[in-house]
């Protein structure tokens, strides 16, 4: 299954089991969280070729939710 989606957290940090949880989905190419990513996280997603943004304001995570919506 080819990644097609962005996965966005709202969350304090994003830890090795979470991370394991989404990279197992094999469907994510992307992951915008509003907290931190762990170090054990960002190994996971470095190891499955996933991009990560940490710490993204929670206003311009909700702008790109709604973004495209009427």
């Amino acid at each position: 299954m080819e990644p097609d989606h962005v996965e966005i957290k709202a969350c304090q940090y994003i830890g090795g089991p979470e991370a394991k949880k989404i990279v197992d989905k094999g469907t994510v190419f992307g992951v915008v969280t509003t907290g931190k990513i762990r170090k054990p996280a960002k190994e996971r997603f470095d190891a499955a070729n996933i991009d990560y943004a940490e710490n993204v304001p929670e206003d311009e995570v909700r702008n790109y939710k709604n973004k495209g919506k009427s």
